[in-house]
């Protein structure tokens, strides 16, 4: 059983047995030693896919995102090919939403170096700053309720004046991806700028490293469907991928 299995096999197990199981536990149904397990919810604890405690694992807070500035070294390598993928699909002189996140930030990096002449409509300042100093670039930058931990602006001001946009792409992330296709974040506030943007734009594109795959969060933001491009670093796990493929979902995997 590979790494992406085994994680995947284990929050399973956990979820099964109402957030928490045992290392005994855990090393019985995966058929493997209590050391293996042990160091593997050492790995996914680091990653913040699960908590790990003394002779045991239980799940993460499914309200609660892992810190931003954490989010930032998680996966770097990986949001970089993610973020390099999904700057290939976006042509010069067109216009694009770009929501919060740490990989459309470094989707935005990807865009500053690479395009010109790009309208770009955001509500995240960082993204902002990194385009804003690109030539060529037309860079609007959404009001609304500041959140320094994400450098985000959000709410309903946020989201009112998205509404006035029509662009051509938008450029997401996501907090989770459910198995059964489903785009999931944490903070209602923020997802209603994202929808905001949704009704206004032409094509969707979804950048998620495979972490999102295995985590879970409240607040359903879009089922994406014919049309719709996911850049993800791996192969998503079998059950999302024929989710997404039944809804005409393109994957691609940087």
């Amino acid at each position: 059983m590979g790494g992406e299995s085994r994680h995947a096999a284990i929050l399973d197990a956990l979820r099964r047995r109402g957030g928490y199981a045992g290392i005994e536990e855990l090393a019985n149904k995966l058929a493997v030693t209590p050391q293996t397990i042990r160091r593997v919810v050492s790995e996914m604890a680091e990653q913040g896919l699960l908590r790990r405690h003394h002779g045991g694992a239980s799940l993460p807070s499914s309200i609660a995102n892992t810190d931003y500035a954490l989010r930032h070294i998680e996966s770097s390598a990986a949001k970089q090919r993610i973020a390099g993928a999904a700057a290939a699909l976006i042509p010069d002189g067109t216009s694009l939403f770009l929501t919060l996140g740490t990989t459309v930030e470094a989707t935005a990096e990807a865009l500053a170096t690479g395009h010109r002449d790009l309208l770009v409509v955001t509500n995240s300042s960082a993204a902002a700053r990194i385009l804003g100093r690109a030539p060529g670039m037309k860079v609007h930058l959404l009001g609304g309720a500041w959140k320094a931990q994400n450098c985000g602006l959000t709410g309903p001001t946020a989201a009112e004046m998205a509404g006035r946009w029509r662009c051509d792409t938008l450029v997401t992330g996501c907090g989770s991806i459910s198995p059964d296709g489903w785009l999931l974040d944490y903070h209602e506030d923020e997802v209603a700028v994202t929808r905001a943007m949704l009704a206004g734009a032409a094509r969707l594109v979804i950048v998620a490293d495979s972490a999102k795959f295995l985590r879970a969060a409240p607040c359903r933001v879009v089922r994406p469907g014919r049309g719709a491009v996911l850049v993800t670093e791996a192969t998503p796990p079998a059950a999302t991928r024929k989710a997404l493929l039944a809804a005409g979902v393109k994957s691609v995997v940087a």
